[in-house]
């Protein structure tokens, strides 16, 4: 699966709250829709739908934002501006819990947030956050984890018809909180699921680009640039703002930051 073109247009805006950087109240802010196009879309999908770092309230009844994106993409589709959500996948790329006068140190269940975007799309997949939490137990993450239609990855490879999706949860970090991995571990845990060829490759933390000037892993870059491509590799990270949704690698991989964003792929007609 090959990007052909994002837009820089939004299709709409979704308007959200959130928590100020530095802790200085709450502001206003809007989730951007765009359109992208990609040559090929496996099983008979009619679009994949990218979303990542919904960290914001609905100003209209307090809900998580994570609520509020499904609600606008089911009116989006029944309008016709984006395919049907039952024939679309989405793929969530982490940080989906805020609150909305806390930003640094927040940390919540998104299981019910899975679970709702599972009932409206054929399937869900993705990876956890630094802020995003699966239970309190491994029992409870194995649980979650039985749902046909729910792909939740973190160092694994799971299969949906033709597609072939791998993803590690979390950051690059001190083991003494959840969701974080020393930075040898994470790297290695990288070559060894790009060893398989997967077609999307998932992460929360993703790679750094200098020479646009976004931030990210340099690790992480370098890694990803070492790879020797036998088949179209699409990277799909969060955790830092880019300006632009997408960019691509020294070797040509191709790496769409969803962060505060929702992008609804579509093959070319």
């Amino acid at each position: 699966m090959h990007i052909i073109s994002i837009s820089n247009s939004p299709i709409h805006q979704i308007p959200y709250l959130t928590a100020a950087s530095g802790g200085s109240g709450v502001i206003e802010r809007d989730l951007p829709v765009l359109l992208g196009e990609v040559d090929y879309l496996p099983n008979n999908l009619e679009a994949i739908i990218i979303t990542s770092d919904l960290q914001g309230i609905d100003p209209k009844n307090q809900q998580l934002l994570s609520y509020l994106v499904i609600e606008e993409l089911e009116i989006l589709a029944e309008n016709g501006k984006i395919p049907s959500l039952k024939n679309t996948g989405i793929i969530l790329a982490g940080d989906l819990y805020a609150e909305v006068n806390r930003r640094g140190g927040v940390v919540g269940d998104i299981r019910e947030i899975w679970q709702a975007f599972n009932r409206q799309f054929c399937w869900v997949a993705g990876v956890a956050g630094n802020h995003d939490s699966l239970g309190n137990t491994q029992e409870e993450i194995q649980l979650f984890k039985q749902n046909s239609s729910i792909y939740y990855l973190d160092g694994d490879i799971r299969r949906n018809g033709e597609l072939s999706l791998a993803g590690i949860s979390g950051i690059i970090g001190k083991k003494i909180k959840p969701f974080r991995r020393p930075e040898k571990e994470f790297i290695k845990a990288i070559r060894e699921l790009t060893k398989q060829s997967p077609d999307i490759l998932i992460l929360h933390e993703g790679p750094d680009y200098p020479e646009g000037k976004l931030a990210g892993k340099e690790s992480i870059r370098k890694e990803l640039e070492k790879i020797n491509l036998t088949k179209n590799l699409l990277v799909i990270c969060g955790h830092s703002y880019w300006k632009i949704p997408a960019i691509a690698l020294a070797n040509n991989i191709q790496v769409i930051n969803a962060d505060s964003r929702a992008i609804v792929l579509q093959a070319k007609k």
